[in-house]
């Protein structure tokens, strides 16, 4: 019995080694090394597996065109354990369509807008045994178009120059990457990240891991994800992946404060049009000159710090080499830990007269949710995508100073265009 259980697990793990083998070779015969795709090749039909028959062929065609004999007959040398390496050219050219409305807001915000994105980029791949080294060089340009007046907090214009570093095996693959992005107007804005994924368990089609993420920029502004995932990826037909992260969110707060005048009435405006609008012009200055007998009060603080669980499900149908249908859905609830302060007024038919101070601790849900129809050939693809991002706030308190909206939704449509030589 042990033996039988022994030898479907010898089955199993043949079928997955032989099935990475085979993918890498296909790879470096794109990449256009004839070595290395034989070598991998011969490694892969030394398994038993489901694509011997189709190795096969292939190497026996390649060593009729060479005239050759199997590399270990020849030297008996593995030629996949010799350094390999190759510098490839990328570009993508993207246009998007921009639908945003918000839901709850008296203004009833409702715009269209668009986006054009070019990339180009280096990337530089050394090779040794089943390590790979990947070294890119990036530099993206965006322009987006919006009117004077318009809901979308953007700089018309980015330009992002970034370096990334990845190195990956058949069972792990680890990122790191930093960037400049200097936009009409934030200026010059550094950032990191980090990214790492980690199979645990493969067979045949199957794999599952832990897989993190991590983001940070020189205003304070960060992501950290940590959770697992389930792949199931055969080489054509249909394929999902699903994962559950914990994930943290931080952006910056907001801070609002008005000027009131001391003495016997105090945190009451001398004149009624004061009153009406206690802040004037103050709101979220640091700056703002005293008046002569006045005081500074901050009327609104508003943290922005998201914590909770995250739901991402990936589903596709790959019809073949060149044509695939992917789906991306992403869901997160999220709850702030700090509560928003607001101070408001209550008049003598509330109770006693004066201010009084009001807290919220944000919670909502957000996601996003995409299709795309892709066609990728050896130096060139193109893409289309439609999609939404979207927020819902969850009991949401009427007169809330920053926050108007219970909800919004962020429509896109994408024309995409990809090259690598």
């Amino acid at each position: 019995m042990v033996g039988f259980i022994l030898f479907l697990v010898n089955g199993v793990f043949a079928h997955a080694v032989q099935d990475s083998l085979f993918e890498k070779a296909l790879d470096a015969e794109s990449a256009g090394d004839v070595i290395l795709t034989i070598a991998l090749l011969e490694k892969a039909n030394a398994y038993q597996g489901r694509y011997n028959e189709e190795i096969q062929e292939i190497l026996d065609s390649y060593y009729e065109v060479l005239r050759l004999k199997a590399p270990a007959e020849e030297s008996g040398k593995d030629l996949s354990d010799s350094g390999h390496h190759c510098l490839n050219w990328l570009a993508r050219l993207e246009l998007v369509g921009i639908k945003y409305e918000e839901y709850g807001d008296s203004l009833g915000a409702d715009e269209y807008s668009g986006e054009a994105f070019l990339h180009l980029g280096a990337e530089y791949e050394i090779r040794r045994g089943a390590i790979s080294h990947f070294l890119m060089l990036g530099f993206a340009s965006d322009v987006f178009m919006r009117e004077d007046s318009t809901v979308f907090d953007t700089s018309r214009w980015a330009f992002t120059p970034s370096l990334e570093y990845t190195i990956q095996s058949e069972r792990f693959v680890v990122s790191l990457g930093g960037d400049v992005n200097i936009s009409e107007r934030d200026g010059a804005v550094f950032s990191a990240s980090f990214s790492a994924e980690r199979d645990f368990y493969t067979a045949e089609n199957f794999r599952a891991g832990v897989s993190g993420f991590g983001y940070l920029n020189d205003v304070w502004r960060a992501r950290a994800k940590l959770g697992g995932y389930l792949e199931y990826r055969p080489q054509y037909g249909f394929w999902t992946n699903l994962g559950l992260s914990g994930r943290f969110d931080r952006d910056t707060s907001v801070s609002a404060y008005f000027w009131h005048y001391t003495g016997m009435n105090d945190f009451w405006p001398e004149s009624e049009e004061s009153f009406e609008n206690p802040w004037g012009s103050n709101w979220g200055s640091d700056t703002a000159q005293a008046a002569v007998d006045s005081v500074r009060e901050r009327y609104y603080l508003g943290n922005n710090v998201k914590v909770g669980p995250e739901l991402r499900l990936q589903l596709g149908y790959r019809f073949n080499p060149v044509f695939s249908l992917d789906f991306l859905g992403i869901l997160f609830w999220a709850y702030d830990p700090y509560a928003d302060e607001w101070k408001t007024f209550v008049d003598e038919f509330e109770g006693e007269a004066g201010w009084q101070t009001t807290k919220w601790n944000r919670q909502m849900l957000q996601g996003s949710l995409r299709l795309r129809a892709s066609a990728r050939g050896k130096h060139f693809g193109t893409y289309l995508s439609v999609g939404t991002y979207f927020r819902r706030y969850l009991g949401l308190p009427s007169g809330h100073p920053e926050i108007y909206s219970y909800a919004y939704s962020l429509g896109e449509i994408r024309l995409g265009t990809t090259f690598r030589f």
